[in-house]
């Protein structure tokens, strides 16, 4: 699939990626980082796996999330496998984990083991909290959207909403890559390696850090976005943005954020006597008659098709957007035609997948080199690299420090 991975000088080849995690956060940070080239070690526990495999949902969580991984199960209890660990850490450059607060420590093997064992060794933790006083406790993508004030913007009056996907996950996950990045780069000057943090609770804050700012200025809290009667373009001074509907029943949204997008939207929809107005010259005072506005828009909008005044905009370069629902995107045009899917194939199941959201010109094609992968699926051939010898993988699998299986999901019912 695509070109060899010489052509597509990933950036990241030669870098080796230890990741301890399950679900989201952790897997989603190692899936940027395998997409990105490093070579990715996914190390579950032989007994249960990451429990993305036994989720409901067929597996897609797992399916989404563990691409371009290898696939080590051990026991890090153990010594023998504790004993594995440290020469993997002694041949890595990464260990990425989203355990419980002060799983790693209580095995024997954090940071200041890590460096002991390989002073280059870098550690990134996924957590709840960052250091503080609620370091030590656990934590969920939801709870951090309510604490973190987006459950309360998103939602209505009295009735606070997560975001329909895990973006705290994926968020906080992306953040520590970020600092993964930053160490490998300060790594090339120092020789040292570093200890970070990226925590749920935290990304939330930062993404709603404008909010904070303007209930700082104004003394008050911003409405909750649900109850904003005219959506978010009066609250942000915007004279027209929100939803109109179209004459074939589906919805439009659309973005006047400035006067060449309005001089565009009068194109479109023919408002020649509002184009150049003195009334509508500026954000402020389009947004001072937003409701008049809106009903205009609304009445021309409504007599055409959503692929007819789609066109119309994309025309007069005004922002516009569908309401997509995941089907809708699997056959979205710009989304095929610019090649931004992988494909996963698990068994006899096809998958699209989105690929990373960048764009690299020294890198011609992000492909899925490794789909994922069963329990332990590479476990002889990483412990043979490791210097281990058949014998000694046998004798490490009849002890239960190891495994290699077959099988892929539902694990917690395989017969022992």
């Amino acid at each position: 699939m695509g070109q060899s991975r010489d052509q597509q000088k990933l950036p990241l080849e030669g870098v080796r990626v230890l990741e301890l995690s399950h679900i989201v956060a952790g897997p989603s940070g190692g899936l940027i980082l395998g997409d990105l080239g490093a070579d990715v070690i996914k190390i579950e526990h032989p007994a249960t796996g990451d429990t993305a495999r036994s989720h409901s949902g067929s597996g897609s969580t797992f399916y989404s999330f563990n691409r371009n991984k290898k696939y080590l199960a051990l026991d890090l209890s153990k010594p023998d496998g504790k004993a594995v660990f440290e020469r993997l850490v002694a041949k890595s450059d990464v260990v990425f984990d989203n355990f419980a607060p002060g799983a790693l420590r209580r095995l024997g093997l954090d940071y200041e083991w890590g460096r002991r064992v390989n002073p280059r060794i870098i550690y990134c933790s996924i957590k709840g909290f960052l250091p503080g006083p609620y370091g030590d406790r656990p934590f969920l993508d939801e709870l951090a959207q309510m604490a973190g004030g987006l459950a309360y913007l998103t939602g209505l009056k009295d009735q606070p909403m997560r975001a329909g996907a895990s973006i705290t996950d994926i968020g906080a996950a992306t953040y520590g890559v970020i600092g993964i990045l930053s160490a490998l780069y300060r790594r090339e000057r120092t020789g040292e390696g570093d200890c970070i943090q990226a925590g749920l609770y935290e990304t939330i804050v930062f993404w709603v850090s404008q909010y904070i700012t303007t209930a700082q200025i104004t003394g008050i809290n911003p409405p909750p976005r649900g109850a904003r009667s005219s959506s978010m373009g009066t609250y942000m001074g915007w004279g027209v943005y929100q939803l109109f509907p179209t004459r074939d029943g589906r919805q439009i949204f659309i973005a006047v954020t400035g006067n060449r997008h309005w001089a565009g939207l009068c194109d479109a929809l023919e408002f020649d006597d509002w184009k150049y107005a003195p009334e509508f010259a500026s954000n402020r005072k389009r947004s001072a008659q937003k409701p008049r506005i809106a009903e205009r828009v609304r009445q021309a909008v409504e007599t055409f098709t959503y692929d007819e005044i789609a066109a119309r905009l994309y025309q007069a370069l005004v922002p516009y957007s569908p309401v997509n629902t995941p089907l809708d995107l699997i056959d979205e045009k710009h989304l095929n035609e610019g090649r931004r899917w992988m494909h996963l194939n698990v068994g006899n199941e096809h998958f699209k997948l989105p690929k990373l959201p960048i764009d690299m010109g020294g890198t011609t094609e992000f492909a899925v080199r490794e789909q994922p992968g069963c329990l332990g699926e590479h476990t002889d051939s990483i412990l043979a690299v490791l210097g281990y010898s058949e014998d000694e993988i046998e004798k490490l699998k009849s002890a239960r420090v190891v495994l290699r299986s077959d099988q892929m999901l539902n694990i917690e019912s395989r017969d022992e």
